[in-house]
Parts: structure tokens; sequence; C-alpha cells
């Protein structure tokens, strides 16, 4: 089961957040998820992180652009 269809069933979880990483073709190679959000935020050079809902977006947009 992909993680596209596990958010989509398991709908969204306050305050789980999401880092992706992309290639240099815009293509998505990894999502890992934070369990100190928080924490994380206040580190040096912390990436930008994503709600349930804005993950799932992208993960369909990836979706989308790989189907094409």
């Amino acid at each position: 089961m992909s993680l596209r269809v596990l958010l989509k069933r398991q709908g969204t979880v306050r305050g789980r957040r999401w880092t992706i990483r992309k290639d240099s073709t815009d293509k998505l190679t990894e999502v890992k998820m934070i369990f100190n959000p928080d924490e994380y935020s206040r580190q040096k050079g912390a990436k930008t992180m994503y709600g349930d809902k804005s993950l799932l977006k992208i993960l369909e947009n990836e979706k989308e652009k790989n189907n094409s």
C-alpha cells in the first residue's frame, strides 16, 4: 500500500509533519515523517514541513505527472 493511499484512507492526524526531497529533475525521491516538529523547526537548516493534507496534494500531483 502506498503512502498516498494510506493518507486517503486514514485521514489527517493533527500535528503530524512530513519533509520531502526532490531530485534535480523535480521528481519526488524521499518522504520522511518528523516525530518532533517543534524541536525540528528550531534546528538550523530545517527543511520545509508539510501536514497530511499538503503532503497528499503533493503526492497526487506527483502521481499525475508520472502517469502523463
